[in-house]
């Protein structure tokens, strides 16, 4: 049966297959095998499979995807965090900096300060709002 690319190409299951092994464990040859290939064929055509555009578009995909899914979410990161901090048999310093690093992520050390400002065109004025007073006016 034949897969087709997005450019309309084709594909073969077993150049499919090839791709899928190929992006799991990066070998032409043995990735050739499992894919159905004879063993001479593997021998003196496995890396030319790899020079086909569509079958080398279709590994990079799979490779991304799989890069994709390694990479954890700010939630899934903070209930690893959480799973660590709240279990007893971790030690105390590791507890602390899971909480520690969940403070930092969720903002709990960010400072809030109301401040208020005055507009004025006088410099005395603005001196005074930030405390200069004891200037000598001359």
């Amino acid at each position: 049966m034949l897969k087709y690319g997005k450019n309309g190409n084709c594909m073969t299951e077993r150049q499919k297959k090839f791709a899928e092994y190929y992006a799991q464990c990066g070998n032409a040859t043995q990735s050739a095998v499992k894919a159905g290939y004879s063993n001479k064929f593997t021998n003196t055509n496995a890396t030319k499979l790899l020079q086909n555009t569509t079958i080398s578009n279709y590994i990079r995909k799979l490779t991304e995807k799989a890069q994709t899914d390694r990479i954890m979410t700010a939630r899934e990161r903070q209930a690893l965090l959480s799973d660590l901090a709240k279990d007893d048999e971790n030690d105390t310093a590791d507890r602390i900096r899971a909480i520690d690093t969940l403070n930092k992520m969720t903002g709990e050390y960010i400072a809030r300060v109301k401040t208020t400002i005055q507009q004025s065109d006088k410099l005395s004025d603005i001196l005074n709002q930030l405390g200069g007073e004891g200037l000598d006016d001359t």
